[in-house]
């Protein structure tokens, strides 16, 4: 599932995708930025999270932490 939010002004897409295990993993992107975000390669698959509520919330506060910066 794909969602679209905002934050500091910027949009921000949330990709979500459900596992074998049933766990959900979620990452990011963000228009026109060169970062990438590897929340699903860098969150241990065999865990994910139990809902796709919490893989989002996740994936939102690491993309805001990101657009904050250093």
């Amino acid at each position: 599932m794909t969602e679209t939010c905002y934050a500091k002004g910027q949009k921000v897409i949330l990709v979500t995708n459900q596992i074998k295990s049933g766990k959900w993993l979620c990452k990011f992107s963000i228009p026109g930025a060169s970062h990438l975000d590897d929340g699903v390669a860098s969150q241990d698959s065999s865990k994910g999270y139990n809902t796709e509520w919490e893989a989002r919330s996740n994936a939102f506060q690491r993309a805001k932490l990101m657009l904050e910066g250093p």
